[in-house]
């Protein structure tokens, strides 16, 4: 089957297709102004409930000695007196609790960042064993530190893709790692199974002792939307609502049958997809000294 004469050619349109939903994603969304307000905002406060779970500067200072002991290190480990350490601990909550609330000083957005950067390298750098499963909390606060939203609206669309970008990383680099890891026996459902039986919720238990298939196709299904993710936000942008959702969803029936929660991720399913933009302009009318378009209440425009 060929083309009409003066018709583009199905791969030209496809092409020029996908190259049009990349620029709408990068340079037209409509609410990045609201959706980032929230993501400030939420933001700032997963900053501030990892700073009050971490250990206190005790735990380093006792721990640090007998690590040294037990690995037999030539030299002992750096570590920070515990008021030093609690010290950079207020520092942080300080700072980054001004910023969360609107104070737009560049001293304050600097502080922030870097108060929580070496907050987060010192808990890491503790054992060679530690990595931080919240990484993305530096690149977003960093990112949303850059300038507040609504000077350009083809910045702030940038700006927000590149977050949303890397929330669909998060689960791509997540299901990558099963796939090498395992392969397609990750999805048998023995690696699930025993999860359950081991680390599970009351639920989670009682699903381990259930047929085999039915932890095989939950976990075929978990491989799919981790890896899928990424491609369905791109071939379903105008239906991104129901995927952060589906995100939302995703990480309570973790939460349900494992106990594990990815808190500081999952929060942002929400602002960055679902939570509807006037809850965004009114945070900014509140906290961020909004532009006139949002002061205004009025959608921004595409173009």
């Amino acid at each position: 089957m060929t083309a009409a004469p003066g018709s583009p050619a199905p791969s030209s349109a496809l092409h020029e297709q996908l190259l049009g939903r990349l620029q709408e994603m990068a340079l037209a969304q409509p609410d990045a102004p609201e959706r980032l307000a929230m993501c400030r905002f939420t933001t700032g406060m997963a900053v501030l409930r990892t700073v009050w779970h971490l250990p206190p500067g005790s735990f380093f200072a006792e721990y640090a000695p007998l690590l040294d002991q037990a690995e037999q290190q030539a030299a002992p480990r750096r570590v920070l007196a515990p008021a030093a350490y609690e010290l950079l601990r207020a520092v942080t909550t300080l700072s980054v609790g001004a910023w969360t609330l609107g104070v737009d000083s560049p001293a304050v957005r600097a502080l922030a960042n870097l108060s929580f950067w070496a907050l987060q390298q010192y808990v890491v750098e503790f054992h060679e064993d530690l990595w931080s499963y919240n990484s993305h909390l530096n690149l977003f606060l960093a990112a949303l530190s850059l300038a507040p939203p609504g000077r350009d609206r083809r910045v702030d669309s940038a700006l927000l893709l590149t977050l949303q970008a890397y929330y669909a990383m998060v689960y791509l680099q997540s299901g990558v790692s099963k796939f090498v890891g395992a392969g397609r026996r990750w999805a048998d459902g023995r690696t699930l199974r025993a999860a359950w039986g081991e680390l599970g919720t009351p639920l989670g238990k009682w699903l381990a002792r259930r047929d085999l298939r039915l932890s095989g196709a939950l976990s075929a299904l978990t491989l799919l939307f981790e890896l899928g993710f990424a491609p369905a936000l791109v071939a379903a942008w105008p239906r991104r609502a129901l995927l952060g959702g589906a995100s939302a969803a995703f990480h309570l029936a973790v939460k349900a049958t494992m106990g594990i929660s990815f808190w500081h991720l999952s929060w942002f399913a929400a602002p960055l997809f679902s939570a509807p933009p006037a809850l965004g302009r009114r945070l900014a009318s509140t906290l961020y000294q909004p532009p006139p378009f949002v002061r205004q209440g009025e959608p921004c425009p595409k173009n």
